[in-house]
């Protein structure tokens, strides 16, 4: 297993100068001898400290979640009230996760980089933390700290996705300190971004009585790709290599094996591996846009707005799930110029989601003491990570999933008087 973090500052130096390579360019596309330049020591030497690249990112990984698994536990544990449990549980892992935050964010998109033996251990203490805080949770909802009609399961996954965001978006010259982060997290977890006035309206959808799939196969998937259909294939077959094993790492010979074509002739319909990305990138944020417009033209109220973009989202990502994640870990591979145009329909999005919770905010219906540009956050943070954990076989259809996040999101996990389970 993974060791914890050594306290001499050559290991501290090299995990912190790898992981910020690695936060630029990707662990794929950083070399070993880039590594070595940036700590202005021979390539040689770096091998006193490891014994391959791929043994410097488990490092990377066991140094982060040690942390985690000991930090945390020790501060929660000091204090008896659950409630207040999960106040401390939030603030620590928060400060955690931003005082290391290049490794923490290599952590969390360099999974599938490691060795199967190496994943195999890193995904043991990943949920053994997991279940640390699953079990906080569900010591509050036993003692009525916390809602108990959802599942500790989905709470503590909802919970997972909106904190482990920020180590994307956190940026110290900008934003609050991470124990300000921290509380706000605290405050729309538990009370949710409701207005006191507007939780009155809020009525918990029966996620039993939805069926498995249909909403999510109601509306086709756009097609923004070209529509030659050895082109659509081409792009299919990346997305599957893409997301299995990264864009970095994977070649045109790959893509034209699993196609059963030659090499060259994969140059027939396109001119290089990047406009297979380019095309993915550019078709998935389309895609979500257009679903979420879609859904909530027309909706005057401002709370069942929000709760329809939600689970529009969800449904949208996951109907092509692999071409989304791809899109959220590969986008930075791209040239200056492509990058600049996905980047640009990006914050598109990004831009959609902060009027309907401004609009929100300015009709009362979510709450004022929380900027929206950290409703936003937050909320995109508890949906993109679903990437990360969503079966399909699991026991909810992406609908399902999406009104469970918005009752998260909107209602917070403070007690319910009405506490009807969800089926887990």
């Amino acid at each position: 297993m993974p060791t914890a973090q050594s306290d001499t500052p050559t290991v501290d130096r090299l995990l912190d100068t790898a992981a910020d390579l690695f936060w630029e360019k990707g662990f794929a596309a950083t070399t070993t001898r880039e590594i070595a330049a940036a700590l202005r020591i021979q390539q040689a030497s770096l091998y006193y400290h490891m014994a391959s690249k791929e043994d410097l990112l488990y490092q990377i990984f066991g140094s982060s979640l040690h942390r985690f698994l000991t930090d945390v536990p020790r501060a929660v544990q000091q204090v008896a009230d659950p409630r207040e449990r999960i106040r401390v549980l939030i603030r620590v892992h928060v400060a955690t996760l931003l005082r290391y935050q290049k490794r923490n964010m290599t952590m969390l998109t360099e999974l599938r980089a490691l060795s199967a033996r190496h994943r195999a251990e890193v995904v043991a203490l990943r949920e053994r933390y997991a279940a640390f805080v699953r079990s906080t949770l569900e010591d509050a909802q036993a003692n009525g700290g916390i809602r108990r009609d959802i599942p500790a399961a989905y709470l503590t996954l909802g919970l997972l996705n909106m904190l482990n965001w920020a180590a994307r978006w956190y940026r110290e010259n900008r934003d609050p300190s991470p124990d300000q982060v921290a509380e706000l997290f605290f405050k729309l977890y538990s009370d949710g971004a409701a207005s006191p006035r507007a939780h009155k309206s809020l009525r918990m959808p029966d996620w039993t009585a939805a069926v498995p799939g249909k909403a999510a196969a109601s509306r086709p998937k756009r097609q923004s790709k070209p529509a030659d259909s050895t082109v659509q294939r081409l792009l299919e077959a990346a997305v599957a290599l893409f997301s299995r094993q990264g864009y970095a790492a994977t070649s045109t010979r790959e893509v034209a094996a699993l196609l059963g074509m030659q090499k060259a002739s994969l140059y027939y319909h396109i001119e290089s591996k990047e406009d297979l990305l380019y095309f993915i990138c550019n078709s998935a944020l389309e895609q979500v846009r257009g679903d979420v417009e879609s859904a909530v033209a027309g909706i005057q109220d401002p709370l069942d707005r929000i709760r329809i973009l939600i689970c529009a989202q969800v449904e949208s990502m996951l109907r092509s799930k692999d071409e989304h994640a791809t899109m959220l870990t590969e986008m930075y591979s791209l040239s200056k110029d492509r990058l600049a145009s996905i980047v640009a329909l990006r914050e598109a999005y990004v831009d959609l989601v902060r009027s309907n919770l401004r609009d929100a905010q300015e009709a009362g219906a979510l709450r004022e003491d929380i900027d929206v540009r950290y409703l936003t956050l937050a909320l995109l943070g508890l949906l993109n990570r679903v990437l990360v954990w969503y079966r399909r076989r699991g026991p909810l259809s992406p609908g399902q999933l999406g009104q469970l996040l918005a009752v998260i999101f909107l209602a917070g996990v403070a007690p319910v008087r009405d506490e009807s389970r969800v089926t887990s």
